[in-house]
């Protein structure tokens, strides 16, 4: 006799993230939304979010097949209905479109066109956010349904007075070294950047007010790749920062970038790059690249 009971659904990866088709009304389970995240060349209308622990038929993305999230993870998923009439002039080339959960940033696998939906893993109770850089990068929360506005800068954030940003002199990182992983190994070519924004201040948006004493030093734009798609970094633990007191500062997880706490009394320090895989990886170095050390001095 088959065995009773239900069905052991196979498990999505954690950074699972896919775009699937939609053509009905808000399927049940999900909450209605009324809300539009656009920029000068897009334009999406959102109908609907649920959170989910599985994918079955009521989620509209069976495309990628039944299946669960991974353990001590969940599934945000969110609607753009057939309906959405708003608009936006088309650009001229395709914008990039990326979700980014904690250090992670994908790009997405498809257009997020009218009757779609937009599936993403995140640690259960985590946010994810969707970016799209047109005219400059606009971001919006995947949980909260919200925050269709121009991605913070350093010019809109409420700075302390005197220490607005750090400056530094080659925020760029190339390093090689070689994997093993449980399946494949050899060569990996790393690249960093950490961009040309910085934001130093007490209180930034999506963020909050800093500890007592400390600051947020925020490098918005810094990100991390290999020349493998399939093999990701973490570019938190990649990235570490030595006060000028010897000390080092605590990393925080943000939704793009990097982020730190500071003391108030911040001078600069030296940030050291070490590209390490995310601690969930089952890659591991065989050889490391080459650390780089890149000194950080406030404007």
């Amino acid at each position: 006799m088959p065995p009773s009971g239900p069905v052991d659904l196979p498990e999505k990866p954690a950074d699972y993230v896919d775009v699937f088709t939609w053509s009905q009304g808000v399927p049940a389970g999900a909450r209605s939304l009324s809300t539009v995240f656009k920029g000068p060349h897009f334009s999406y209308a959102f109908g609907a979010l649920a959170v989910r622990s599985d994918l079955d038929e009521s989620s509209g993305g069976l495309e990628a097949g039944p299946s669960r999230a991974a353990a001590g993870h969940e599934f945000l998923v969110l609607y753009r209905l057939q309906g959405d009439d708003t608009y936006a002039t088309p650009p001229q080339a395709p914008l990039n479109v990326d979700v980014v959960v904690g250090a992670t940033r994908k790009r997405l696998p498809k257009p997020l066109e009218r009757g779609t939906g937009l599936i993403v893993s995140v640690p259960v109770g985590a946010d994810a956010t969707l970016e799209v850089t047109d005219d400059k990068p606009y971001q919006f929360s995947v949980r909260n349904g919200g925050g269709g506005t121009p991605a913070p800068t350093s010019d809109n954030a409420p700075a302390k007075p005197g220490a607005t940003q750090v400056r530094w002199q080659d925020g760029n990182y190339r390093g090689n070294g070689n994997y093993q992983g449980q399946r494949t190994s050899g060569p990996l070519a790393v690249t960093l950047e950490l961009g040309t924004r910085s934001e130093l201040a007490n209180t930034l948006p999506g963020i909050g007010v800093a500890p007592a004493k400390q600051l947020w030093l925020r490098l918005p734009d810094a990100r991390i790749s290999t020349d493998d798609a399939d093999l990701k970094l973490d570019l938190s633990r990649s990235v570490s920062l030595v006060l000028a007191n010897g000390r080092q500062a605590s990393t925080r997880q943000s939704s793009s970038g990097l982020l730190f706490t500071v003391p108030d009394s911040f001078t600069g320090g030296v940030l050291t790059v070490e590209p390490q895989f995310p601690a969930t990886s089952t890659a591991k170095w065989a050889q490391k690249p080459e650390p780089k050390q890149i000194q950080l001095l406030p404007s």
